[in-house]
């Protein structure tokens, strides 16, 4: 066990920091909103919040901490065959979720069938986690010049979990909605919150191209159309998830988050990471967008569709005056130079 104990703590800080970077959502608009709600004496709003990230959180965090060494290193330490199964059998209780679980199964104040639940649902992402995330299905969409553009942005907003959380709101509303369990009074609120939800992203359209972004430079045509396909991606999505409720309401929230968002995620593209929450701008620019995009979508809500047309207007307002992505500064877009040695060597 000596030869193991270096690999075991080598493999407990590889997946710490993958479980830091995944968790890491204190950038994101449902923690400003939970924090805002807290102040205005409204805590069990930030629990609520808390508590749709954790569920989210759950799959991807179950992970087995083996995975997150590549196999080729693993086939290269020298370790004999007892020694790599004792290592498969203990780096499953290196998750804290392990624990976790294995304390609910032993509690006996829970169903054993919500226990089994929760340990299917760990065994499911734990098992899945040594299989490469698959692209999300997107559909070819028609949209002239912009269809692969709206296919690319699909697949990467796709891989956002703000989308799946808004989903969780989604999915039951739409069930309850079509079995006519919904009272019609609840369907603003719940669009409402789904646009909450999403709208991290509008700040973070950008955050996944990396260097790609100065490939926008060689696409022919006008210098917005990146933005507009993010654009109309973002609002693909947002109609989607509230097609039962307020889809009218949700695309005006969803312009005005356009509008507030997309300018600093042009001026400011935030690296992000697949299969993760997005992380914002700062907390001051974040509730401003928040704010903006709940007065537009309570705007349409209140006084009619007709309320679109200002949305639409702010909206083409801003993309007009956003720049071209690969036009930033070069400190923006690619990392800084390396500094040059002060003593270079002498001839």
């Amino acid at each position: 066990m000596t030869r193991l104990r270096p690999i075991l703590a080598a493999i407990t800080l590889a997946a710490t920091r993958g479980a830091r970077s995944l968790r890491h959502v204190t950038g994101n608009n449902l923690v400003y909103a939970g924090v805002t709600l807290t102040f205005m004496l409204d805590p069990g709003a930030m629990v609520f919040l808390l508590t749709l990230i954790a569920i989210v959180l759950f799959l991807p965090s179950s992970s087995d901490p083996l995975t997150a060494v590549p196999r080729e290193r693993i086939e290269l330490w020298p370790l004999k065959q007892w020694e790599l199964r004792a290592l498969r059998l203990i780096t499953p209780l290196l998750n804290p979720l392990t624990w976790l679980v294995l304390a609910t199964l032993a509690w006996k104040r829970i169903q054993w069938g919500l226990a089994a639940a929760l340990a299917a649902l760990f065994l499911t992402g734990f098992l899945s986690s040594r299989l490469r995330p698959p692209n999300p299905p997107v559909p070819l969409i028609p949209a002239g010049r912009l269809t692969y553009l709206l296919r690319k942005d699909l697949r990467q907003m796709l891989t956002a979990l703000d989308v799946y959380c808004a989903l969780l709101i989604a999915a039951p509303a739409a069930y309850y909605r079509f079995t006519g369990q919904l009272p019609a009074d609840a369907h603003v609120p719940l669009t409402g919150l789904i646009v909450l939800i999403l709208s991290t992203i509008p700040l973070t359209l950008f955050g996944l191209d990396g260097d790609g972004l100065t490939r926008y430079q060689l696409l022919p045509g006008s210098r917005i159309l990146p933005a507009v396909a993010k654009g109309l991606a973002f609002t693909l999505i947002t109609l989607f998830l509230t097609a039962p409720l307020s889809p009218t309401a949700a695309l005006g929230g969803a312009l005005i988050a356009l509008a507030a968002g997309q300018p600093h995620s042009v001026r400011y593209p935030r690296p992000q990471s697949p299969w993760a929450f997005r992380a914002s701008a700062p907390f001051a620019y974040s509730l401003a967008q928040m704010v903006a995009a709940i007065a537009g979508f309570a705007a349409v809500a209140q006084l009619g569709p007709l309320l679109l047309v200002p949305c639409a207007t702010i909206y083409a307002a801003s993309l007009a005056a956003t720049p071209r992505p690969a036009q930033l500064p070069a400190n923006q877009t690619s990392p800084a130079p390396e500094p040059k040695d002060p003593h270079p060597p002498s001839g």
